[in-house]
């Protein structure tokens, strides 16, 4: 146990923060309140008004119910493998400037742009607060499948990147809320983000690959 410990003190850390804030705020079984919501969530026009210790709460609740127990699911998984992979240090590094990087590009490059040229789904980013650790995690994702051996990681990252542009088109051709178009380019942002932050490491660094 205590080399398991030592093994994922960061991925532990996330899974305890979440489930203990999913606890206080009940989401681990409804979905998030306006109350909580507000509390927590970030939007892109919080930058403007530089409320930008959203940009950490929002990645430690979920929107709750079932997309909580995913949220669980994706740290374990994504974070977990990436921090086996790359060690606690990197893997935090990672999880949270891609979590950091992408929500402030899509506000600065993406939202506000479209807000200001009048677009009513701009404005709909723009101004809808959202929660979740998902930038984080399909960041990980990003260096889990970058780690995998030649072929499979071009493979598995053109994949995961199809899927989630999919995802994208499929919720915005059904006019869904703000939040969930945010999330999915917020994850077109993220895995990609991810996957060439692998390649920063400096040519003499050894990390475990991924056999298949």
């Amino acid at each position: 146990m205590k080399a398991f410990l030592q093994r994922f003190p960061f991925t532990l850390t996330m899974l305890i923060l979440l489930g203990l804030t999913a606890i206080w705020t009940h989401t681990h079984a409804a979905s998030i309140s306006v109350k909580w919501l507000d509390r927590f969530g970030f939007a892109p026009f919080d930058l403007l008004a530089l409320n930008l210790g959203r940009l950490f709460t929002s990645a430690l609740i979920t929107s709750g119910g079932r997309v909580f127990w995913e949220a669980l699911g994706m740290v374990a998984f994504a974070v977990g493998l990436s921090e086996w992979l790359m060690g606690s240090r990197r893997a935090a590094l990672t999880f949270w400037g891609v979590h950091l990087f992408t929500l402030m590009f899509e506000a600065l490059f993406i939202a506000l742009p479209m807000h200001w040229a009048g677009t009513t789904l701009g404005s709909l980013i723009a101004l809808t607060r959202d929660v979740g650790p998902s930038a984080g995690y399909f960041g990980a994702l990003g260096v889990v499948s970058a780690h995998l051996k030649s072929p499979w990681n071009l493979v598995s990252g053109g994949v995961i990147f199809v899927a989630l542009e999919i995802a994208l088109l499929h919720v915005s051709g059904n006019n869904i809320l703000g939040m969930e178009v945010s999330a999915d380019i917020a994850h077109i942002i993220a895995f990609p983000l991810g996957w060439y932050s692998s390649r920063l490491v400096n040519n003499d660094e050894q990390y475990t690959k991924i056999q298949l």
